[in-house]
């Protein structure tokens, strides 16, 4: 996986995977939005992946709801929406059900698209880089290719 060196402020856009586990746990998986709120990086997402988190934390871990909430209102500022040409368009190179994830991405400019989604979105990290230019990792991954994993993000 190749990371390109950080000479400005990095774009990471933030898949559902992501923010499933930030609310509940500590160091990497919410270090990202943590570095995003004190503008250490511009983080981004869409309301598709905000919304498929709300679905999945009500079923699978509903004590995890309001400070996934509290993040949600957070970045509500920086949602990005494709267009449904985009998407479509994205759904030509990877799978249609991941598509939007990837097209949400490309429209923040992001650099980065933080995930836990091994099947569908690590698992074809090359491709993705190769054909959008942007590096699919997970959170941790990303802290350390942006200089911010040893960095305390409330320092």
């Amino acid at each position: 996986m190749a990371f390109v060196p950080m000479s400005s402020i990095a774009r990471v856009f933030i898949d559902a995977s992501a923010f499933r586990r930030c609310p509940l746990a500590r160091g990497y998986a919410r270090d990202p939005l943590l570095a995003g709120m004190h503008r250490l990086v511009v983080l981004s997402c869409s309301s598709f992946a905000l919304d498929e988190t709300e679905r999945n934390l009500s079923v699978k871990a509903p004590a995890a709801l309001p400070a996934f909430r509290l993040f949600r209102q957070t970045l509500a500022t920086q949602l990005v929406t494709p267009a449904r040409a985009q998407v479509l368009r994205t759904g030509q190179v990877i799978d249609i059900k991941d598509a939007p994830i990837v097209a949400g991405a490309v429209r923040a400019r992001a650099l980065y698209l933080a995930t836990y989604d091994r099947r569908h979105l690590l698992s074809q990290a090359q491709l993705i880089e190769s054909i959008f230019g942007i590096v699919v990792a997970t959170p941790d991954a990303i802290l350390a290719a942006t200089g911010l994993r040893d960095r305390d993000p409330v320092a």
